[in-house]
């Protein structure tokens, strides 16, 4: 058990400092923030929302952190095959789905602080202070989303590692998803054929108990049902995941197609 955790830990710290390093994520985590949170704060001021800023601090920091879950599953394993490193990690004496773990991780805890650039930004240029009515459970909530994006992560990772067109789903894949999952506006306003997608996807849930959490909780049924169907979506991407790399270990091995040629 301690192996592992010391291989998950190396891989996140490694990762953290590799994509810190590239202008591109640095553009994501400190830049986009800013962009998204000015953004929404034009959308929600005259929304009527009493705590609209929650919601934009809340919806920029749910983009961010996807936008760079979505990016460090496709560009990192993108990345490695074209250094040629890819086939290296495969084979080491390591999972590796416990690499890919912690490249996730490392990538996730960099995507956290862009929610607090967002904070920090927001209550700078326009002095409005949020309120969030239950902290606790709105930490231990944003606690359990985190895991859940994780687990989606790597989901994509599986596609991406066989996959050479990994760039083109990334991009694919960011907007549509903050449009499903109703992070800036409620999915009942979509075409009633959307929801079964909306409803497989765990940020849609998510966000549901993350705002349930700011405005201060009602229905507490309503709410203990939204957090099971959250933890349960989040052990079946995991335990998805990890047939899936089975998968692409056993046609890795058959086909050999993880490197460039």
């Amino acid at each position: 058990m301690l192996s592992i955790i010391k291989v998950i830990y190396s891989s996140c710290l490694l990762q953290m400092k590799q994509s810190f390093g590239r202008p591109t994520f640095q553009f994501t985590i400190l830049v986009q923030p800013i962009i998204y949170g000015l953004i929404t704060y034009e959308m929600f001021k005259n929304s009527g929302q009493q705590n609209f800023m929650a919601y934009a601090v809340l919806g920029t920091g749910i983009l961010t952190i996807w936008s760079s879950i979505c990016f460090s599953s496709a560009g990192d394993i993108e990345r490695e095959r074209f250094m040629g490193t890819l086939e290296i990690i495969f084979s080491v004496p390591v999972k590796f789905e416990l690499i890919i773990f912690g490249k996730v991780i490392g990538n996730t805890v960099l995507g956290i602080s862009s929610m607090l650039i967002t904070f920090i930004f927001l209550t700078v240029a326009f002095g409005v202070h949020i309120t969030i009515q239950q902290p606790i459970i709105f930490f231990a909530t944003l606690l359990l989303a985190l895991v859940s994006f994780a687990g989606i992560a790597m989901l994509l990772a599986t596609a991406f590692t066989l996959s050479r067109g990994a760039r083109i789903l990334m991009n694919v894949l960011e907007y549509p998803v903050f449009i499903l999952c109703g992070v800036l506006f409620p999915i009942e306003i979509l075409p009633v054929w959307t929801r079964p997608l909306s409803y497989i996807l765990s940020p849609t849930w998510a966000v549901k108990l993350l705002k349930m959490s700011v405005l201060g909780i009602d229905n507490y049924t309503e709410f203990t049902g939204y957090l099971i169907i959250l933890a349960l979506i989040t052990v079946v991407y995991y335990l998805l995941a990890l047939f899936l790399f089975r998968i692409v270990d056993k046609q890795t091995r058959i086909k050999a197609t993880l490197g460039v040629s």
